[in-house]
């Protein structure tokens, strides 16, 4: 015998590393310095140099796995954190309001920011940032609000 009213996740996943694009582009300047500085003899500046990339794309990585994102059946959550957390969700059936936003990189990058507001709550209560497919993603928590015991597919 199956409990219609289990909580089964419908989407989960994490930001999109295009929300890192400056740490990412200043690693791999720093590794491309790394080469220049090895090509002209100026060796002494690689450790630092190396430091520098190292702490850009560990700044990326960990910003990325600090956040995870959750569409269920019953409530859409955003984790944050890895040291201290923070969690933010709302009860599908209290979403009165979702939001897409796109700036024009992110339509380049083919990302976006889906917002979740519920009746009770002052502005977007919960926010899932620079998620590939935003548009989608925001028909996934329409429906899910429309009929929030059906599992949706996608």
């Amino acid at each position: 015998m199956t409990n219609d009213t289990e909580e089964k996740t419908l989407w989960s996943g994490r930001p999109s590393f295009w929300n890192w694009w400056f740490r990412i582009a200043t690693g791999s300047l720093a590794l491309l310095l790394v080469g220049l500085l090895g090509v002209t003899g100026e060796r002494q500046w690689i450790p630092p140099v190396l430091f520098v990339a190292a702490v850009a794309y560990s700044a990326a990585v960990l910003g990325r796995a600090g956040m995870r994102y959750t569409l269920t059946t019953q409530r859409v959550i955003a984790k944050t954190g890895l040291l201290s957390k923070r969690v933010e969700e709302v009860e599908i059936l209290d979403i009165r309001n979702i939001v897409l936003e796109q700036s024009f990189f992110d339509r380049l990058c083919g990302i976006g920011t889906v917002g979740i507001a519920s009746a009770g709550g002052d502005g977007m209560e919960v926010r899932f940032e620079g998620v590939k497919d935003a548009p989608g993603l925001k028909e996934r928590v329409r429906a899910a609000r429309l009929s929030p015991v059906e599992e949706t597919h996608g």
